[in-house]
């Protein structure tokens, strides 16, 4: 009786550990690409998610953007250098912040930027399932896709002496539209990163590739083991920090582009108002630089000015400190959200 007793035991303690460890491996997707979901099986219909906060239901609300018409915009194209250019004055200001910290002038500031539609250029060197966030409600199948996109490809997964990437993200709500054009990920990024953290090459360099999509700042990872220019260390947890160049990002991206060879999958659709577009396209031509200015190359604004955008109207706080691109007796144009904006010289602390 006492030896049924200790094999009843041990044969729940069995079941206990086997349930724990499918638990654990469920809480990672399997998805090695991009795959058609079904978005009705979403338990997840509010944008803002299951986040608790204010500030986490803004920035989910941002991730869970859906596709626009882009065809009638005027984008601001970036490369890596450049896209860490037009946010390192923000960037400067907020280091180590998250949104609930933001001044009023700062909230604005954001609030500007993230209306912003953009495209970014570099080498797409690894893609991977991001894990379960409250954006999705949690859920493990419907999951956003992580794109680490680099200025120079790269034969290896990233490690510890390599630069940081900036990141792209595909959300489930845009998922099929790339999944129906024929876009796959195996196709454009040279690693996948797997459920153990492990790497898998996919026979090819990385693609050049264009995302266009919705500037967004990441507050959960502004910190210093997020936010660097080189990798550091490997975590324990498998992951190499810090991972990123900043935390701004491409999210959710809305457009696709290899620039390197033709487009992956078949024939391009038809792009209409909704449809996501997938095109081979040359490579971008370099932008001339800016002619020389005189210093003080910075310019401070002192009263909130309204400028027109590619999407409408957005105000340049006061306070905000934008580089001077010429300038004149009466007017200074200034560098503003990758773009230059003409503004009374008055109005700065320019004399």
């Amino acid at each position: 009786m006492r030896f049924q007793t200790r094999l009843v035991g041990l044969v729940f303690i069995f079941l206990c550990l086997t349930t724990a460890l499918h638990a654990q491996r469920r809480r990672m997707t399997e998805d090695r690409d991009l795959v058609p979901i079904d978005l009705s099986k979403m338990d997840c219909p509010d944008l803002s998610g299951s986040a608790k906060t204010q500030d986490g239901v803004e920035r989910n609300q941002g991730k869970n953007r859906a596709m626009v018409d882009l065809s009638q915009l005027s984008i601001p194209s970036f490369e890596t250098a450049s896209f860490l250019k037009a946010v390192s004055f923000f960037d400067a200001q907020t280091q180590g912040s998250r949104r609930k910290d933001l001044t009023p002038a700062q909230q604005a500031q954001l609030a500007g930027m993230e209306k912003q539609i953009v495209s970014f250029t570099g080498y797409l060197v690894l893609a991977y399932p991001g894990p379960p966030e409250t954006t999705n409600c949690g859920s493990v199948d419907f999951h956003d896709w992580h794109l680490e996109v680099f200025e120079k490809p790269m034969d290896h997964p990233p490690e510890i002496g390599d630069p940081t990437p900036i990141i792209c993200e595909i959300t489930p709500r845009v998922q099929n539209m790339f999944y129906e054009a024929g876009i796959r990920l195996k196709d454009l990024a040279a690693f996948m990163r797997l459920p153990d953290q492990s790497h898998e090459s996919n026979g090819h360099p990385a693609r050049r590739v264009r995302f266009t999509g919705y500037l967004l700042w990441d507050d959960d990872h502004n910190g210093s083991a997020d936010i660097g220019p080189r990798i550091n260390e490997k975590a324990k947890n498998g992951y190499h920090r810090p991972w990123r160049s900043t935390a701004f990002e491409i999210h959710p991206v809305l457009k696709i582009e290899a620039l390197d060879g033709p487009a992956p999958g078949a024939a391009p659709p038809v792009n209409t108002s909704l449809k996501a577009e997938v095109v081979a396209a040359a490579p971008v031509p370099p932008v001339a630089p800016p002619a020389p200015v005189s210093t003080p190359a910075v310019a401070t604004i002192l009263e909130p000015i309204t400028i027109k955008i590619p999407y409408g109207e957005t105000v340049i706080p006061r306070g905000t400190r934008a580089e001077v691109v010429s300038r004149d007796a009466k007017t200074v144009i200034v560098r503003y959200l990758g773009q230059d904006v003409l503004v009374p010289l008055s109005s700065t602390d320019l004399r």
